[in-house]
């Protein structure tokens, strides 16, 4: 069995302030590659409402959201990142954006039928981005988020945002600490699981999968990080 290990704090890789230190592999292309094959992941048409989960903290899952929804605005004009980790939230303070008002503000006002939704979006501008990134944070702390990310509201939210814009990405709490991504992969047309080589031990992964499966979750694939780029099985170094 994998020996397990505190996961090592390490800079996240943000592919548009990439720098010399990383000439040696090309992050934007492995984030290009992956959006290749999700818009191409169906015969009939491509996954356009992606969830994106791991097993546990720290195996790099907001790090990849983010640079995934960096390379979709690279290239299309109406990309929406929601951060749907209601107990930590992360995005608003790797983009610096305030998070006074975000995706349970947005339910709430939909519950009293105040029906804009883009009233909480905000955006997120960047010269290396073709288009700017459209940003829901996760808004007030609520003391319920497994209820509100299950409920119907939430599902009707999703539904009404694909009709808006061309990608939504759904960054989401880790499987194995809380239910919470389970019914957002119900919601959406697949979910991605974030792996690190690192922190996360088979039996952790195969659980976690089996939870997302028995659930009747669409998996797109796995994305593996914290690789070492010496390692000749895999090549994709840490990202």
């Amino acid at each position: 069995m994998k020996k397990q290990h505190s996961p090592k704090a390490r800079q996240a890789i943000n592919v548009l302030e990439l720098n010399h230190r990383h000439r040696q592999f090309d992050y934007q292309e492995v984030y290009r590659s992956i959006r290749t094959n999700i818009e191409f992941s169906s015969l009939d048409a491509s996954a356009r409402a992606i969830a994106l989960t791991s097993c546990q903290p720290f195996e790099a899952k907001t790090t990849t959201a983010l640079n995934l929804a960096f390379i979709f605005a690279m290239k299309y004009a109406r990309v929406l990142l929601i951060d749907c980790d209601l107990r930590q939230p992360q995005i608003h303070k790797y983009l610096k954006l305030s998070n006074r008002s975000g995706l349970t503000d947005t339910l709430l006002h939909l519950r009293d039928h105040d029906s804009h939704p883009e009233k909480a979006i905000q955006k997120y501008e960047h010269t290396k981005l073709q288009y700017p990134l459209h940003v829901l944070t996760s808004g007030t702390l609520v003391p319920n988020p497994a209820e509100i990310l299950s409920s119907q509201l939430f599902k009707k939210l999703i539904a009404d945002l694909k009709e808006r814009y061309d990608f939504l990405l759904l960054d989401c709490p880790p499987i194995l600490s809380v239910s919470d991504a389970v019914p957002i992969g119900r919601s959406v047309d697949g979910t991605l699981f974030i792996l690190s080589t690192q922190d996360t031990t088979r039996r952790q992964a195969r659980l976690a999968i089996s939870i997302l499966k028995q659930n009747n979750v669409h998996l797109l694939g796995t994305i593996m990080t914290k690789v070492p780029l010496t390692s000749q099985r895999y090549g994709y170094g840490y990202y």
